[in-house]
């Protein structure tokens, strides 16, 4: 695994092409974004591999334009000029009104040019991305995208700006197009739900919704040759795709009091396959690639001349095949941790793969759920797989246990906690 070992922040730009490319690179993540393209980031790598989709039938592996370009745009889904990649949108989309975003596409906050800035300081880089002012919806879009040393994770700020005379009211929503899954493999796309009375629903149908399964708080939506959307009202915070093994994440926070777009809408999941003509109730789009669309929303604000509203999203890239169980600041859970008391203290299990390097650290915890004793276990590098099976010490008083990669300078990233388990009948303990 020492492909993914990080080196330091690099930020380079590509003038050799009909447009500008940013790329910013941090350890064996690479991020390429072409401003003059919608603001879009159009390559997320981890150690060579791409993880977006990206429309090659419009842009090269260096992002450059390709002679044929498609047809000129004439307003409608026909000729939307989809590259792909990471984007910010407002909600609620349609075209009923001037309450409703009518894109895409629209020549400002989708297909217009982005002016940008790029800043780098201590193993740390950001690209700050910002649309022209749009006059139907008052807004302008500013992306902020940071990367960090030594770790697989980018953090996108979607910003919705009120430049307009009139108070608004828009919500920010991040849309980021992935390879779709292949019906019958193991690839999919699964996202974490709390307890609502309709975790996910039907939204949109092309050709059909998409089926899908809910067990254990998680949703998972496996490929299908369909074109169409869910909505997931009850998303908790993280959403995750597996593909080609490798696994793109997206941490959030949501807001519980929050009115969302499309009937409360957290999250979003679209899935579309190609088709041989275009289908007349979503204006023509004839989709010619696989594609799957991870989607987060934020609430509806009410934004006032001048005021602003954040969506922040932390964007991780992983080598890893298989299915989540959770997301969690410091990595993916792939088998919950458990922590047993045995005859030699306590026996820690689990799997996990983390986003950032560090030294795995346990903190035990008493009955309150306060700290009582730090214990270094592993090793963790950005962007792999972590099998924990190991012995530490024991305390009289823990009752539970926190496991989190440490990294000096940053905060601690917890992976997973776990009640301590009482040993078996007629064993011994040792305790510290």
């Amino acid at each position: 695994m020492s492909d993914l070992l990080p080196h330091a922040v690099e930020v380079t730009v590509d003038e050799a092409g009909p447009d500008e490319v940013v790329w910013l690179r941090a350890g064996a993540v690479e991020l390429g974004a072409v401003p003059a393209l919608g603001g879009r980031i159009l390559a997320l790598r981890l150690a060579g591999h791409e993880t977006l989709y990206r429309n090659d039938a419009l842009l090269d592996e260096r992002l450059h334009r390709r002679a044929d370009h498609g047809p000129a745009p004439d307003g409608t889904m026909a000729t939307w000029r989809n590259y792909g990649g990471d984007k910010t949108w407002p909600a609620p989309q349609g075209w009923d009104g001037p309450g409703q975003w009518a894109g895409p596409p629209d020549a400002v906050l989708d297909s217009g040019p982005y002016t940008w800035t790029v800043a780098e300081h201590g193993g740390r880089a950001r690209l700050t991305m910002s649309s022209a002012a749009d006059p139907r919806s008052g807004l302008t879009i500013r992306r902020l995208v940071d990367v960090v040393d030594g770790s697989t994770t980018v953090t996108i700020t979607h910003r919705l700006i009120n430049t307009g005379p009139h108070p608004v009211r828009w919500a920010p929503w991040n849309v980021l197009q992935l390879p779709g899954p292949v019906a019958g493999t193991g690839d999919g796309w699964y996202a974490g739900v709390d307890d609502s009375p309709v975790p996910i629903r039907g939204l949109l149908a092309g050709t059909g919704l998409p089926s899908w399964a809910l067990a254990d708080g998680v949703v998972h939506v496996t490929g299908q040759d369909v074109v169409g959307k869910l909505a997931v009202p009850g998303a908790s915070g993280w959403l995750a795709t597996v593909s080609g093994g490798h696994l793109v994440t997206q941490h959030f926070a949501v807001d519980p009091a929050g009115r969302y777009p499309d009937g409360g809408a957290r999250a979003e999941v679209w899935l579309e396959c190609p088709q041989e003509r275009g289908i007349e109730s979503l204006g023509g789009l004839r989709p010619t690639a696989r594609i799957l669309e991870s989607e987060v929303l934020g609430p509806l604000v009410d934004l006032a001349p001048g005021e602003h509203t954040d969506l922040i999203v932390r964007l991780s890239v992983l080598r890893c095949g298989a299915p989540p169980r959770r997301v969690t600041p410091g990595g993916v859970v792939l088998r919950h941790l458990h922590a047993a008391r045995t005859g030699h203290g306590l026996q820690l299990t689990g799997a996990f793969a983390t986003f950032t390097d560090g030294t795995v650290r346990c903190r035990l915890l008493g009955s309150d759920g306060a700290p009582i004793a730090d214990r270094p276990v592993t090793a963790a590098v950005a962007g792999g797989e972590l099998a924990l099976d190991v012995r530490t010490e024991d305390h009289p008083d823990a009752a539970a246990v926190e496991l989190a990669v440490v990294r000096p300078g940053s905060p601690d990233a917890v992976l997973d906690t776990a009640v301590i388990s009482p040993p078996p009948v007629g064993s011994g303990r040792i305790s510290s």
